[in-house]
């Protein structure tokens, strides 16, 4: 698996793409691909978009890090990390709780839609099915405590994450093959390398 994006620059050195650019074209994708299979609300198009828009920078995709300040590179071992933290001595922190399960939810939500092959030929398919939903739930749980109005974008991703990541998967496969972009968008799509 190719990273999307070298932190603010595409591979091959071109130039940085301006995030209100990048986001108006995941936007252009996500929105068309989300009407053809009739899921996901304005809430969940806006916030997948807006997923794909921060993964696309590389250091966003491994922002999360353990004590060490090693980068996690899977759902297992950011789940660990947080079994580790509960373990330790340092006092539990809510913030660091929320931003890891989002992150967990976000990571399998990408991955199961965006890199669906490469998911399924490591056999995590499942776990990341079961995985994501379930981060996104604590997260929602979370916010509910403190009556954050977010709570309820987090469950609507919970109770749809197979559907939307099969959107994704979708999208990919139908709206992100170089062919059908217009010249714009097809460099773009070549680093990619989804196909």
């Amino acid at each position: 698996m190719r990273p999307l994006v070298q932190s603010r620059r595409l591979k091959g050195g071109g130039s940085s793409a301006p995030a209100s650019a990048l986001r108006s074209f995941f936007l252009g994708l996500v929105r068309p691909s989300f009407a053809d299979l009739g899921c996901g609300r304005t809430e969940q198009v806006t916030y997948v978009t807006d997923l794909l828009t921060r993964f696309a920078r590389t250091d966003q995709l491994y922002r999360i890090r353990n004590a060490d300040g090693r980068r996690l590179e899977t759902v297992a071992e950011m789940l660990l990390e947080l079994m580790r933290e509960w373990d330790s001595d340092r006092p539990y922190r809510y913030d660091r709780e929320v931003e890891v399960r989002r992150h967990c939810g976000d990571y399998a939500l990408f991955m199961c839609g965006l890199f669906r092959d490469h998911v399924e030929g490591h056999s995590l398919l499942s776990y990341y099915l079961l995985e994501g939903p379930q981060a996104y739930r604590t997260v929602a749980e979370r916010m509910q405590m403190t009556h954050s109005e977010e709570a309820a974008v987090f469950w609507g991703l919970a109770d749809q994450f197979e559907q939307l990541s099969g959107a994704l998967d979708y999208m990919r496969k139908v709206y992100m093959r170089p062919v059908a972009a217009d010249n714009t968008h097809a460099e773009v799509l070549r680093q990619l390398d989804l196909n």
